[in-house]
């Protein structure tokens, strides 16, 4: 019967005939001729329910291959399967041994292992264990101190996006960072990923961050073909959301550096490893090749990549790169009718769109709507303060140096020394080139 109703359920999915999909058409079909009965249909589907459930817990246990092994460990151990127990641990030894992602999982199949032979070899009470056990600690060590550094890191990372307070207040966080400084070198050597954790740690918290942003950019460029897709991803985050909250600050340099790891990543292949690529940082990737002058490489990269981006928010994130891309090359009418058509999925999707909107009713002398829309831009900016923080100023800043080029076009006044004095004191201001493109002008 389960067969049967995996095979109307196949049938209809890959037809395309959805609307097939009924209590009753399925019971006719699994039952043909006989009277509906909802009650054994319920139990059928319940049934199928907890197969496809058992199927993708085996599916998903199957993606380990240290996790598998680990249990037919345990499963000789246990039968007392001498020669196959000595075999299997042969092959998990080499597989600890020469795995560069030594992340907390990894440390958790590590313990397990070992666990599981100090078991076995514990059956005999006159063997020695003492260096077994001592081989387990430092594995349960690692372990925790991987899983701690995940969590703090994580943590920070939602207060530090926004240049948030990164204060914290996790137990033994401060034990932890003075025993990987102490051990730093070694464990440079042994526990890359523990290593790495601690330079993202560092460079979000560390006043000297700079150096650390540095060491953890060079020691990931040196490692990058050891690094698996996952823990490549836990240190891509890192380092650019700290180029982005530098050029925040006004430290342009930075749009050049994540633009170099966009190229190193993309060279690669991690892009085209990802199930779906977050719209955010696709559309971040896109202005920082549009602010370098890179049009060429950034229209290849959203042609290659655009089927990745995540379903619920890609057309509005197809419409935005499209009238970036455009209002680079001054196509302003493509670039507007675009802008239209991108509904605000959030501030970022807001702000981006009307930014570029204001600079191509400058253009194209449009200041009527222009004054308008620095004035409702002006309203949202206030509503949304505290989420904003810091790129509050940058953007409030950026209406005021508009609104001053405006005026100065209208009103035929001078206003070139205080746009210029904005822009010397405000290097981090939203759109400065074009600004400082626009005030050139004036002159």
């Amino acid at each position: 019967k389960l067969i049967s109703l995996f095979d109307f359920l196949e049938k209809a999915i890959t037809g395309s005939a959805y609307e097939n999909i009924t209590k009753e058409n399925l019971w006719q079909y699994i039952n043909p001729g006989e009277e509906y009965n909802d009650l054994k249909v319920r139990s059928f589907l319940s049934d199928f329910k907890k197969l496809c459930e058992r199927f993708i817990s085996i599916t998903e246990a199957e993606k380990s291959t240290t996790h598998q092994k680990n249990l037919l460990l345990t499963f000789c151990s246990e039968r007392h399967l001498e020669k196959n127990l000595s075999a299997n641990s042969k092959e998990l030894s080499n597989l600890f041994k020469y795995e560069f992602n030594k992340n907390y999982d990894y440390y958790n199949n590590k313990i397990n292992y070992e666990r599981t032979l100090i078991s076995h070899k514990g059956k005999n009470i006159e063997i020695n264990l003492d260096s077994d056990y001592s081989v387990i600690s430092c594995s349960i060590d690692n372990y925790f101190f991987s899983a701690k550094l995940d969590l703090i890191n994580s943590l920070i990372s939602r207060k530090y996006h926004v240049l948030g307070n990164t204060s914290f207040d996790i137990r033994f966080s401060k034990e932890i960072i003075s025993f990987i400084e102490e051990n730093l070198h070694e464990i440079e050597k042994s526990d890359p990923v523990i290593y790495s954790e601690y330079l993202i740690l560092m460079m979000m918290t560390a006043n000297d961050s700079e150096k650390f942003f540095t060491s953890l950019h060079c020691f990931v460029l040196r490692s990058i073909n050891k690094y698996n897709h996952s823990e490549l991803e836990q240190v891509y985050f890192p380092l650019i959301n700290y180029g982005f909250n530098k050029v925040s600050m006004g430290e342009s340099i930075y749009l050049k550096k994540n633009f170099d790891i966009y190229k190193t990543f993309e060279k690669k292949g991690f892009y085209r490893n990802m199930n779906s690529i977050q719209n955010i940082d696709f559309i971040s990737i896109i202005n920082v090749g549009l602010s370098l002058n890179n049009i060429l490489w950034v229209e290849k990269f959203f042609e290659r990549y655009k089927l990745k981006l995540m379903p619920e928010y890609k057309e509005d994130t197809i419409n935005l790169i499209k009238a970036l891309i455009y209002f680079k090359k001054k196509n302003y009418e493509q670039s507007l009718k675009l802008l239209n058509e991108v509904n605000y999925q959030n501030s970022y999707y807001y702000l981006k769109a009307k930014e570029t909107l204001m600079q191509i009713y400058y253009e194209q002398n449009e200041f009527e709507a222009l004054e308008s829309l620095i004035d409702s831009t002006r309203h949202y900016l206030k509503r949304r303060r505290n989420v904003l923080s810091i790129h509050y100023d940058r953007y409030l800043m950026f209406l005021k140096l508009i609104n001053l080029l405006v005026r100065s076009r209208q009103e035929n006044k001078d206003f070139e020394s205080e746009l210029k004095s904005g822009l010397k004191n405000n290097k981090n201001v939203i759109a400065r080139d074009w600004l400082a493109e626009k005030v050139k002008e004036l002159g």
